[in-house]
């Protein structure tokens, strides 16, 4: 018989994410707890493109949705959380937000009332310690998370280091990803595969093009990544997504005909993108000031480039050199000069996308994911 998981994670009202839960669940007896599906528009686009119930008949789970009472991923709590967890034992209870969230406190509370046997668990991507009053703050309260958890899944190496600071046993503390990939949508594109794809996006279909996707903001490098382009001959660059700098890119486009600005996609639609390019880069720069603290804590993109077959360069900021894995495909956070090597080495021929392919078909799948997870949680149980 399979050991009872309560899961709680607003990550999983994205359709894409609850293959992570549907891999889980070949480990577990789960329940799954997120939000409703919301109705507004997500980056102008409808919700229903990012969440809907298509995948009812496949679960292997049960799928809870609670109305969300907040602003943001840290300050909402679910209504009727206590009813879920009044219906059944469960062995383990695992919230996925960090620690000073009111979800964490929220589920934590009536797990010490309502499941005072099950084992109580946290996944936390944070990875820097604040600076000023907001470090003086949260220092108490992780280590009041330190000696109250049974254990931690810590998205990256420094946030492991970080909960361990306060106090978490070594033994208690994963560092895995939150979530994997899924290889059946993410592979390598053919030669005539990509011609297809690259029509589809407005892309020349013969270029050599460099990519990104995800937040167009100061912290994710856009203004180094346009030096980099700029120091190299016949190169493309693509660039999908919406933010801050959209308006700054629009612009640069005027003078840079290479240049290419695509609007953005849902889940399933950024493999179909990622497959037309020949270089990924992430180009992120870590940030420290009391408005904004925050460094790389994963990119998933990454892992999805990679099963892509893509070639992909990451920079020195957080844990971008621990997901990518191989030295030669890093540069340092800031500098345009050696991005541009690195682009230069993979136009010369560098091989580093076979082996970037393999490790995330060793590592990053969602199953491996799960199975990394599972693992964990259920020496916890045994201990």
């Amino acid at each position: 018989m399979k050991p009872g998981l309560l899961l709680i994670g607003h990550t999983y009202a994205a359709l894409e994410n609850r293959k992570k839960v549907q891999a889980l669940a070949a480990h577990f007896d789960l329940v799954c707890v997120t939000s409703t599906i919301e109705q507004h528009l997500v980056l102008g686009r409808p919700s229903s493109d990012f969440d809907n119930e298509s995948d009812a008949p496949s679960r292997s789970y049960q799928l809870i949705r609670l109305p969300r009472s907040g602003q943001t991923s840290t300050t909402f709590h679910y209504a009727g959380l206590a009813a879920v967890m009044r219906s059944r034992p469960f062995d383990v209870v695992l919230v996925e937000n960090e620690p000073w969230a009111r979800v964490c406190l929220q589920a934590r509370f009536w797990k010490s009332l309502l499941q005072p046997r099950a084992l109580f668990g946290e996944f936390t991507w944070e990875n820097i310690e604040r600076p000023g009053w907001k470090g003086l703050m949260l220092a108490p309260i992780y280590r009041a998370m330190a000696c109250t958890t049974d254990f931690i899944v810590a998205g990256n190496q420094a946030a492991s280091q970080l909960v361990q600071k306060h106090g978490a046993p070594a033994d208690r503390v994963l560092v895995s990803p939150q979530l994997g990939v899924d290889l059946e949508n993410h592979q390598p594109a053919s030669l005539a595969e990509r011609a297809v794809l690259r029509q589809s996006c407005g892309l020349p279909a013969d270029a050599f093009i460099i990519g990104y996707c995800g937040r167009l903001t100061e912290e994710k490098g856009l203004h180094e990544l346009l030096q980099a382009c700029d120091a190299l001959d016949n190169v493309h660059l693509a660039i999908l997504g919406s933010g801050r700098l959209e308006s700054w890119l629009r612009e640069q486009q005027q003078t840079r005909p290479w240049l290419h600005l695509l609007p953005p996609r849902p889940h399933f639609e950024i493999p179909a993108f990622l497959r037309c390019l020949n270089v990924f880069v992430l180009a992120s720069k870590p940030v420290h000031t009391m408005q904004l603290c925050w460094e790389e804590q994963f990119g998933h993109v990454l892992i999805e480039a990679m099963a892509c077959g893509v070639a992909t360069l990451g920079s020195s900021s957080g844990a971008i050199p621990e997901v990518i894995g191989h030295a030669e495909a890093v540069f340092p956070h800031g500098d345009a000069r050696s991005l541009a090597a690195r682009i230069q080495d993979v136009i010369n021929g560098s091989p580093m996308a076979e082996s970037q392919l393999h490790r995330t078909r060793s590592l990053y799948t969602h199953e491996a994911v799960a199975g990394q997870w599972a693992a964990f949680i259920l020496h916890q149980l045994a201990a």
